[in-house]
């Protein structure tokens, strides 16, 4: 069993925010062809205990849940918690899908393990596990730099918090579709052709 966790914010003021771009993620995932039968569709569905929207489904003989916590961004860990407990399933085999200011927009990062980098949403989840041994599949929304504050974390800057939480621009929203559309290809690979997935760095062109 695999659990992928797109991480965001519930509510329709948050939708195609550049911090919801785990949420944007599934969205994609659960409508891929590959992952549908003909004339059906992952469908999401609330789930109370959890404290997220859910979504199941079986590919190439293995089970995965498709995770979207409905905690706000800053509790993810609790709903992530929740759900891999009830299944007792092993860190590695989980992947948490977020944003990562660090990036450029149009760049994509995956990584197994290492610190949250300053965002909450995965320090929450790093935190409730107790772990940082958790595969991390980060995409960038930064077409700039952020802020002239010299701050560890860029998360931390009063800048970045106002700026995360702002729509994708025109000229931004095909870049971040596209780029939302290489990595589930990747990520639809790997699970249906039981690849396993690679710690690396990539971009597109646009």
């Amino acid at each position: 069993m695999h659990i992928i966790v797109g991480l965001g914010n519930p509510g329709k003021e948050y939708v195609g925010t550049r911090h919801n771009v785990g949420f944007d993620f599934l969205d994609q995932l659960a409508r891929h062809p590959r992952l549908n039968p003909v004339g059906q569709q992952l469908k999401f569905s609330a789930n109370r205990k959890f404290q997220a929207e859910i979504a199941e489904t079986e590919v190439a003989g293995e089970k995965y849940i498709l995770t979207r916590p409905q905690t706000f961004m800053n509790l993810s860990g609790k709903a992530v918690s929740q759900i891999v407990n009830f299944y007792k399933i092993s860190p590695e085999d989980l992947l948490i899908v977020c944003d990562d200011l660090d990036l450029p927009l149009g760049m994509c990062r995956i990584r197994f393990s290492g610190s949250s980098g300053g965002h909450k949403g995965l320090g929450s989840v790093i935190s409730a596990l107790d772990t940082d041994q958790i595969k991390r599949l980060r995409i960038g929304i930064a077409d700039k730099k952020i802020g002239a504050v010299q701050i560890e974390h860029p998360y931390e800057k009063p800048e970045a918090k106002k700026f995360v939480l702002e729509k994708f621009t025109s000229r931004e929203k095909p870049v971040i579709e596209k780029m939302i559309s290489k990595v589930v290809d990747i990520i639809v690979d790997c699970m249906t052709k039981k690849h396993k997935l690679a710690a690396t760095t990539f971009e597109i062109n646009y």
